[in-house]
């Protein structure tokens, strides 16, 4: 596995099977640091963290860190069983965290000889990591396709998980705080939104060759893909995203305008409604034929008050009762009105 050190000193360090450990200088392609038995076991995982510490892991869990300018081990850590498949280092609180096929995930501070934490098995291989959200969540890809959230300090089992992988998720890379890339193993690239946990969008693919490693470069507009089709490649991290924005703002657009058409018929259904109240109220209250005397809303009040009087004559020997059963009065009339309202 190689990486360049993105510091000002352009070198490259190599990790081998043979188990040693090089540095070379780009400019000149002369090694500078040969540790022929740096492991015990093939290395498997590296990572630069500063100007002068390195980070190294091998097929048996065994992660060390290198001093470069002392040329020799500052820490060592043996807590995972099988081989260490990534890592990734928060240089402000000097905690470097590393992925294991054993299933665990093992944090360490690189001032201290014992790690802070190892994680409980998550039944399945742990292939890559990173740090997200304000250095409040790292997350971890699988062999299965499931993205595991863990919550910084709470490292006993993983808070959340964000299936929908179809293939492993062998490598991925932290492109915003709020976003990352993965390489598959189905030979897509794909943008993830986490917290909200969403797909952002597909950023290319390898065919169907299985992705081994995605990395950014140090300006953050390009990431490279490596692939089992022997092929590198390079994709624009801007056009990537800005694609997908723009998908986006076209989903809406249909929304916006599929709920519009939905408000336009219910108006519609409403304004039809509308019409027909009209229409029975019209019938309601309809003028007198042409030369009769005009009626208003007035002579169902006299019409009423009339029938009162009427009642009122017939029931003169029950006055408490005739009182209460008034059936045409201004209660009536109120009724009335309000229906048409």
């Amino acid at each position: 596995m190689r990486q360049l050190n993105p510091l000002a000193v352009i070198v490259l360090f190599t990790g081998s099977k043979d188990k040693s450990l090089q540095v070379l200088d780009i400019e000149t392609g002369k090694v500078t640091l040969r540790k022929p038995n740096a492991h015990s076991e093939p290395l498997n995982a590296l990572l630069t963290l500063n100007d002068h510490l390195l980070a190294s892991g091998d097929d048996q869990g065994c992660v060390k860190v290198w001093d470069t300018r002392q040329r020799k081990v500052a820490m060592k850590y043996h807590e995972n069983v099988d081989f260490i498949s990534d890592m990734s280092f928060v240089e402000h609180k000097k905690t470097l965290l590393a992925t294991g096929g054993d299933g665990c995930l093992s944090i360490f501070d690189i001032r201290k000889s014992k790690p802070v934490a190892v994680s409980e098995n998550q039944d399945d291989e742990l292939l890559c990591v990173e740090v997200v959200r304000n250095t409040t969540k790292a997350i971890v890809g699988t062999q299965d396709g499931v993205l595991l959230l863990f919550s910084w300090g709470n490292w006993g089992d993983c808070t959340d998980r964000f299936p929908g992988h179809p293939s492993s998720v062998d490598s991925m890379v932290k492109v915003d705080d709020s976003t990352i890339m993965t390489a598959s193993g189905d030979g897509i690239i794909r943008a993830i939104g986490i917290l909200p946990n969403r797909l952002v969008g597909a950023v290319g693919d390898h065919g169907d060759m299985p992705i081994e490693r995605i990395r950014l470069t140090r300006d953050g507009t390009w990431v490279g893909t490596c692939s089992h089709d022997s092929t590198v490649r390079f994709w624009s991290v801007e056009e990537a995203l800005r694609e997908d924005e723009e998908d986006e703002v076209a989903e809406e657009q249909d929304l916006t305008a599929h709920d519009s058409g939905d408000e336009d018929k219910e108006v519609q259904s409403g304004n039809e409604d509308d019409a027909v109240g009209d229409v029975t109220g019209t019938i309601e209250v309809s003028p007198a034929p042409i030369g009769s005397k005009r009626t208003n809303t007035n002579a169902s009040t006299d019409e009423d008050s009339s029938d009162e009087g009427t009642q009122e004559r017939q029931r003169k020997k029950k006055p408490k009762k005739a009182k209460r059963g008034i059936g045409g009065g201004k209660k009536a009339n109120a009724a009335f009105f309000a229906d048409i309202d």
